[in-house]
């Protein structure tokens, strides 16, 4: 069985720091896969409702294997295709 921390969430809601790279990392220390919201606007954020946080390729491809990556605008997923 998979555990997966929407958001990186990994007990509850917490508006402050879903989709930072940090607390995706850190679920992810904890044992848990992580959804994250990806954005690509000349260039790769994660964030829910808008490109928040500046992320890149390199990270994406480090924890790829924890990941469970939610494309959020068209250029996102033409992008990681």
């Amino acid at each position: 069985m998979k555990l997966i921390a929407h958001r990186g969430n990994t007990s509850g809601k917490d508006p402050e720091n879903e989709n930072n790279p940090n607390h995706i990392i850190h679920a992810i220390n904890k044992g848990f896969d992580a959804e994250i919201d990806v954005w690509c606007h000349d260039g790769l954020y994660s964030g829910h409702d808008e490109a928040q946080y500046d992320i890149d390729l390199d990270f994406l491809l480090e924890y790829h294997d924890s990941l469970w990556i939610h494309c959020k605008n068209i250029e996102a997923l033409e992008r990681l295709s």
